[in-house]
């Protein structure tokens, strides 16, 4: 008679549980195909097209609403963001604009002036 050292259980009980694990998936894959299908749910392709769509169409409403709050237009809006470079590069400007001989290296020059711009 076999003893039970020789039957070698636990690679039974590791096989037995192997086959468990797999088959419980397979039983929760299926149960949720089932749900999405009793629902009126779609498959994985469709849910990624229509959050692809609502990215799109949120990110298009976002833009025309921050055009019609914006608090000034265009030029009012580079007018200011020119002055307060201006007013960094007069503060601490002078250190990070020098290269290591102390010769200026010009890595800033005004590109844009208020009356530069025409009205169209």
């Amino acid at each position: 008679m076999a003893t039970i050292k020789d039957l070698k259980l636990d690679e039974v009980v590791d096989d037995l549980r192997a086959q468990a694990a797999k088959r419980i998936e397979e039983l929760v894959s299926e149960g949720k195909s089932q749900a999405r299908q009793a629902i009126g749910g779609h498959d994985n392709a469709a849910l990624f097209s229509a959050f692809s769509i609502g990215l799109l169409v949120g990110a298009l409403v976002g833009a025309a609403v921050a055009l019609l709050i914006t608090p000034m237009n265009g030029m009012d809006a580079r007018r200011r963001l020119s002055e307060r470079v201006d007013k960094m590069r007069g503060e601490g400007g002078a250190d990070w604009e020098r290269s290591q001989n102390g010769v200026p290296s010009r890595a800033y020059e005004t590109s844009y002036t208020p009356s530069s711009i025409q009205p169209s």
